[in-house]
């Protein structure tokens, strides 16, 4: 009799146990299969780099000027075991350090997008979500560049409170906001991230950025006396 009991309560469980699966199936698989979304940044190839931008007439497609500048990308990368769908880095935070050390929100600046690195350019504007990222994949998204200082009035990359001769950090937006909130002066800060995808959580990614505007033409100087980032989260 007890074996028999025993017997029926395996069975029991056992059916409950189906059931159970059965109705949760997709929330199970997507607990045990899904992305996870990760960024890193360092000042070497091929995150930062030194190269040259060019200046071209709209309209004939001449070149009007070229430009010694640093570009800084970071690398995301699904470290998960599903394909992440419509990726995207959005910029939801800039802190500016104040003399006390402190780290006080710019409430000025506009949240956005960023670009991803090495997408061609459409009608509907530069690439915002990445179409998918496999597991184990990485993808580059540019976070900004620095201009020779030299050249940035040309560019149209001026800000009446940086004098002449030093470097202002261009944001890679989505837009580039008639606020100027994309072009950051030189002083130390820190950037809030947000890695999602469509099938994923954010991730909340912060670098610290020491922006001394100073320009060095030897990347190596540049990297190690003009320009600084590290992470923080």
């Amino acid at each position: 009799m007890g074996s028999s009991n025993a017997a029926i309560w395996i069975g029991s469980i056992a059916t409950l146990l189906a059931i159970i699966v059965a109705l949760f199936k997709e929330e199970l698989i997507r607990l045990w299969r899904r992305p996870k979304l990760q960024a890193r940044i360092r000042l070497s190839a091929p995150d930062c780099h030194k190269t040259q931008m060019t200046l071209f007439d709209q309209k004939t497609g001449a070149v009007i000027e070229r430009a010694d500048c640093y570009y800084f990308r970071l690398w995301v990368e699904n470290t998960g075991n599903q394909r992440a769908e419509k990726v995207q880095v959005f910029v939801s935070k800039l802190f500016r350090r104040h003399a006390d050390g402190s780290f006080v929100e710019d409430k000025s600046f506009l949240p956005m997008n960023l670009r991803w690195s090495h997408s061609q350019l459409s009608p509907l504007g530069p690439e915002i979500f990445a179409e998918g990222i496999s597991p184990q994949m990485g993808k580059h998204c540019d976070l900004g560049h620095i201009l020779d200082p030299n050249k940035r009035v040309a560019f149209g990359i001026n800000l009446p409170s940086v004098a002449p001769g030093k470097t202002i950090l261009e944001l890679d937006l989505e837009v580039a906001p008639n606020t100027l909130t994309h072009l950051v002066p030189p002083a130390i800060y820190r950037l809030e991230m947000k890695l999602a995808a469509a099938n994923a959580e954010p991730e909340t990614k912060t670098i610290e950025i020491n922006h001394t505007g100073d320009w060095y033409s030897d990347e190596n100087k540049m990297f190690s006396d003009g320009f600084g980032m590290k992470e923080i989260t």
